[in-house]
């Protein structure tokens, strides 16, 4: 059970993989639930006001709650000259290091909401896995706390404690131990095996030695297509009923397309080309089809362009026909070059 709940939290992570590594900081420490940045935004120096809360920083979350201070007024002790109180029991870092809490954990969650770390980061006081800890480097195994997963697991406090390493703030904000990292999941395949966390691939339907992968054929279909007999896309049925788009846009992002900047728009906003086409471009579609020896196919029962009108959905080898081939494994799976495919509906 333990693993599932590590996994799906992972998942939950990835939905927002290949974001930035680069977060910043902002100045309340609780700014946690700010949009990512692409680059770490400028650190006041902790004011008297700052100072004072964070000599007290387990009050910080009634005074909240309370409406005593706003969210922006928590102040941020990390990459300060003077934000050490905030977890050491004095102004100044002295050895022996004492801290306000014996549990790290706990000085944490002074600042950052404990129901926003557990919802949307990962959670705390879970014993890895044994697979885990073997993929686990040394200095993430020192760091957990009598055998669980910790703030300080993932988050490298000593980086942001001396002053010397403060220009590491520059590529590794969030001190992430073992940073920086190009992407945030990279830091995740210290202890999680990167291998089980792979997308499903449904255009990977040909082994290596030639042979269709059959059931790859029902993530669309709901029949198995006959290769042999199949003419057109009348000849084969799906798992929907209509709107063949939602095939495509549970993985792949949609928006009016094709996206980028247009005349009079702001990127992305294209127009709408999922539609059923005029009289005047289904002739071109049908006539440069034809010339092309590409079949640009509509969505059966209502005519309508779809993703697949000018991206090819298979793999290479699929389908018999050559003219039903062609694009696929290609750039973008588009059933003709990128340059060209406009042509195929437009007089350009």
């Amino acid at each position: 059970m333990a693993y599932l709940q590590w996994a799906l939290f992972l998942l939950a992570l990835m939905s927002c993989s290949s974001a930035p590594e680069l977060y910043t900081t902002t100045a309340g420490a609780q700014n946690a639930r700010a949009e990512p940045d692409s680059r770490p935004r400028r650190l006041e120096p902790l004011g008297e006001k700052q100072l004072q809360l964070l000599e007290h920083p387990e009050r910080i979350t009634g005074l909240l709650d309370d409406g005593a201070i706003a969210e922006d007024e928590i102040p941020n002790p990390h990459w300060q000259k003077n934000g050490c109180i905030a977890c050491h029991a004095t102004a100044e870092p002295v050895q022996p290091i004492k801290l306000r809490e014996a549990d790290p954990n706990r000085l944490c969650t002074n600042c950052h909401e404990q129901e926003l770390v557990e919802a949307f980061i990962h959670p705390v006081g879970m014993a890895p896995p044994d697979d885990f800890m073997a993929r686990m480097p040394d200095d993430f195994k020192n760091s957990l706390q009598e055998g669980d997963v910790s703030c300080i697991t993932c988050h490298d406090l000593t980086i942001q404690c001396t002053q010397e390493r403060f220009p590491e703030r520059k590529i590794n904000p969030l001190f992430f131990r073992g940073g920086p990292y190009q992407t945030r999941t990279k830091l995740c395949y210290n202890c999680h095996d990167p291998k089980m966390y792979e997308r499903y691939n449904p255009h990977d339907q040909i082994t290596d030695e030639g042979e269709l992968i059959t059931k790859q054929c029902f993530y669309c279909h709901n029949t198995y297509p006959d290769r042999h007999k199949v003419r057109s896309i009348d000849d084969v049925s799906f798992n929907l009923a209509e709107d063949l788009k939602k095939l495509c846009t549970g993985c792949h992002p949609w928006r009016p397309h094709p996206g980028g900047a247009w005349a009079g728009s702001k990127r992305g906003e294209g127009p709408d080309h999922l539609v059923v086409p005029p009289e005047k471009i289904r002739a071109n579609m049908e006539r440069l089809a034809e010339r092309q020896h590409i079949i640009l196919p509509l969505e059966p029962g209502t005519g309508r362009i779809f993703c697949a009108t000018c991206h090819n959905p298979h793999e290479r080898g699929v389908q018999y026909k050559p003219e039903a081939d062609k694009g696929a494994d290609g750039y973008k799976r588009l059933r003709r070059g990128a340059r060209e495919i406009c042509r195929n509906c437009h007089d350009l």
